[in-house]
């Protein structure tokens, strides 16, 4: 008769370990490989295993994890699996290989698979939930998990990388049974839901049992209702704790565009940008240039300014990193200045000195992009600091020295575009 043997590896794992081992309780033998856990991991295997005395052998290891070792999981693994193939107890085994995020739908299902399971290497179905017991991951119809299950004497070796598949003898994939994945379970949140329900069940005079039966379910399952939150909306203090950079966030579907091109044109056209080597456009808070993309791609020399490091490091042309408001090089004064889309997020007593690097920059052109007040764009992006109608952004460019040229009327976004002459 066959025996399996469960080999489960993992590090600082108590919130997923007892119920990955509760999966596995009747397996033939059991292996735990610890990384160097520090929380009470290796204690609750210890446990486990004098509770369960018909897993025999069973050992709990440690194989200290190196972080900085990029070839770590490999050599992980190669530390169980050279266990198994030079025990001779184990030469007729099949093995079972679970992270300690992971449970066994059905063990019994794959005991009596290696009854006649050709041996060789197996990959069994995988289902990962995605942030609650309602949701899972959808990237794929099927996932499997490669070569987790296998005739040990047909397993020959783990690479030396990252996210390491055993080599050896393949055979296939089987769905005798799943290999749910909890990594991206928020455990101790759903425990805390549990906690507040009995308590709130035991307690409360305010809500039926029947209430709170639902609103436990709602949080469990995903099913509780909920808005899309703009994460731009989110604030540094949070977004830091999480090592999130909020340019990154911002910029991140901010990339080139079919109207990058053919706004790049109707402005060339109407400027006539085309003549000479020299450059003809300067566009302030250009963000990863993609006018400047489009422009180069015509032909016409572009220079971009971008307050942001992010966008600056990540943009689609060389540009320089500046601010509107300080920016103090000198030019030849340019063709065409832009600012797209900028102004607005400026505060209003650093506006007076935008415009006024934005005239100082021009030769004769400026054109300038801002959501009015009132309309859709105004209102949709929470960093849009100032909100003033057509009329009020007119006077602060004429009160600058400029005159007010009408927009043309087949250019895109000519509602919110306003061009301006020296």
């Amino acid at each position: 008769m066959a025996k399996l043997i469960v080999v489960i590896m993992g590090q600082n794992c108590e919130k997923f370990i007892p119920m990955c081992l509760e999966s596995v309780k009747d397996a033939d033998a059991l292996i735990y490989v610890d990384g160097g856990s520090t929380d009470n991991t290796k204690e609750i295997v210890q446990d486990f295993l004098i509770k369960h005395k018909n897993i025999a052998p069973a050992s709990v290891l440690t194989n200290t994890w190196n972080p900085e070792d990029k070839q770590m999981n490999g050599k992980q693994r190669n530390f169980y699996l050279n266990i198994l193939k030079t025990g001779k107890q184990w030469k007729d085994y099949w093995c079972l290989v679970l992270d300690a995020d992971e449970v066994v739908e059905d063990l019994s299902k794959i005991k009596q698979f290696i009854q006649t399971a050709k041996p060789g290497l197996y990959s069994p179905k995988m289902r990962h939930f995605i942030g609650d017991l309602g949701h899972e991951d959808a990237t794929n119809k099927i996932h499997y998990v490669p070569n987790r299950l296998f005739k040990i004497s047909e397993a020959k070796i783990y690479p030396l990388e990252s996210h390491p598949v055993l080599i050896g003898k393949v055979i296939g994939t089987t769905e005798v049974t799943t290999i749910w994945h909890l990594g991206h379970l928020p455990v101790e949140y759903m425990k805390y839901i549990i906690k507040r329900y009995t308590q709130h069940n035991n307690d409360s005079i305010i809500h039926t049992k029947q209430f709170l039966k639902n609103w436990r379910d709602a949080h469990l399952y995903g099913l509780y209702p909920t808005a899309r939150i703009n994460p731009t909306e989110i604030p540094n203090v949070i977004l830091n704790n999480f090592s999130i950079d909020f340019d990154e966030l911002y910029f991140r579907d901010r990339g080139l565009e079919v109207k990058h091109f053919q706004m790049a044109k109707q402005w060339a056209d109407y400027f006539n940008l085309y003549d000479g080597n020299d450059i003809k456009v300067i566009e302030f808070g250009c963000g990863k240039a993609p006018y400047g993309y489009a422009f180069e791609y015509l032909g016409i020399s572009y220079m971009g300014i971008e307050l942001s490091d992010y966008a600056v490091k990540n943009s689609l042309v060389k540009i320089e990193q500046g601010d509107i408001v300080n920016y103090n090089k000198k030019h030849f004064p340019l063709e065409l200045v832009l600012a797209f889309d900028v102004l607005e997020h400026l505060k209003y007593e650093d506006l007076d000195a935008a415009i006024n690097n934005l005239i100082r920059s021009a030769a004769e052109n400026i054109l300038i992009s801002v959501p009015f007040k009132g309309t859709p764009n105004c209102d949709a992006d929470p960093t849009h600091i100032i909100k003033e109608n057509r009329g009020w952004w007119i006077n602060k460019f004429i009160k600058a020295g400029c005159k007010i040229i009408k927009t043309p009327d087949y250019f895109q976004y000519k509602e919110q575009i306003l061009i301006f002459k020296k």
